[in-house]
């Protein structure tokens, strides 16, 4: 399997190779080709890919320096936290030649400050509000002290706008609403399970470790009172809500299993907040719900349809890992070889068909997530481009 994921992932190379774009940005431009391509210099140690990396950082630098508008606001997603974390990651990889720090300092000024307004928007969405800077301070801060002091202010911060409803937590994000009303989300990219693993990553350097300890355990009770009774006889697969109007009026709950939503989001959050805090129970529990959703693998029981990293086969194969790292279950370990595949069979559909044309660098839907996964599968090296993703 492996000489044939290599073959692949040559062919989203050669895609990448070609790809031009204007877009700076970490999950749909050259921010995002720079952090693949340093991690695939570090298996192939080829010194084109180097040189490449090195262009692509001059030209965002460029971009910068002229005040051409390549990146905007503070979000990971398209400003200027998804640049401090691939520019963070690559310092630590060892791979840049000037010293990050001096770069890095005033952007660390302004995301705090921008953290600051999102959360009193009531933003607190992982890819494009608040909970994207965090997630970047909590790699930044062990280089930065002052970072720290931002994150431990951002963090009380967080938990104290959590919505106390029957004894457990939920956050709200204004850039989701239905009908220009509050849902509440539960998925890893936008909802509930992305903002506590967040807080669970910044949980062992924090000043606020009750707080967050707090509004883990309420989040997680939160989570656990909307778990659905699943019949797999009648197609319900899915033991949590997608999405629900935060009433509990209305509740969307697909069959949906991707990196992005799915019961897979809340399988990780319970092996990490168990470990966490010693609770074995909530590590059973994920034992069970895991092991269950290994046995669905058709469409129907996963609306998986592509190979995309988002929520297609790659994303689910990426997520397969982590758990399997997390926990070393052998179910974990089959469902990545079985996800692995059907990445593959897709990929072979999709390539003829030029499907990733004009996309090929977004990190969700296009071709170069589903490159980060094939390499990982084919390397020998332990890579860690994932934990951007909270895996």
């Amino acid at each position: 399997m492996q000489q044939i994921a290599q073959k692949h992932l040559n062919k989203l190379n050669l895609l990448l190779e070609n790809y031009r774009t204007t877009n700076d940005t970490f999950l749909k431009g050259k921010l995002g080709l720079i952090y693949y391509y340093s991690h695939l210099y570090k298996v192939t140690e080829a010194p084109a890919l180097k040189c490449k990396t090195e262009d692509l950082i001059g030209e965002v630098f460029a971009n910068i320096n002229a005040g051409v508008p390549a990146l905007m606001g503070a979000s990971l997603s398209s400003g200027g936290a998804g640049f401090g974390y691939a520019l963070n990651a690559m310092s630590l990889q060892g791979f840049l030649q000037f010293e990050v720090n001096d770069e890095l300092e005033n952007l660390d000024e302004f995301l705090y400050r921008s953290a600051l307004d999102l959360i009193a928007a009531d933003n607190f969405d992982f890819l494009h509000g608040a909970l994207g800077v965090v997630h970047y301070f909590t790699e930044r801060m062990h280089t930065s002290p002052q970072v720290a002091v931002y994150l431990d202010s951002l963090i009380e911060k967080i938990c104290l706008n959590a919505v106390e409803e029957d004894g457990g937590y939920w956050f709200k994000n204004s850039q989701i609403k239905i009908d220009g009303e509050d849902v509440i989300s539960f998925g890893l990219s936008h909802g509930q399970c992305g903002i506590m693993l967040i807080l669970l990553n910044a949980y062992a350097h924090s000043a606020h470790k009750e707080l967050i300890r707090k509004i883990i355990t309420g989040g997680i009770h939160f989570i656990l009172k909307h778990k659905i009774d699943i019949d797999f006889s009648l197609n319900e697969y899915s033991f949590f809500p997608f999405i629900m109007k935060s009433d509990a009026r209305e509740i969307s709950a697909p069959n949906r299993m991707g990196w992005c939503y799915g019961d897979l989001n809340e399988v990780l959050l319970l092996y990490r907040a168990g470990k966490m805090f010693n609770d074995d129970n909530l590590i059973m529990l994920a034992d069970l719900i895991g092991v269950q959703s290994m046995m669905r693998q058709d469409e129907n029981a996963t609306m998986v349809i592509s190979s995309g990293f988002c929520h297609g086969a790659s994303g689910v194969a990426q997520f397969c890992k982590t758990l399997y790292d997390e926990r070393g279950l052998e179910q974990y370990r089959k469902g990545y070889e079985y996800w692995i595949e059907r990445t593959i069979i897709l990929l072979e559909e999709e390539l003829p068909q030029n499907v990733y044309a004009g996309k090929e660098g977004d990190m969700l839907e296009g071709a170069i997530g589903v490159a980060f996964t094939l390499l990982s599968y084919v390397s020998e090296h332990e890579l860690n481009w994932s934990k951007a993703f909270l895996l």
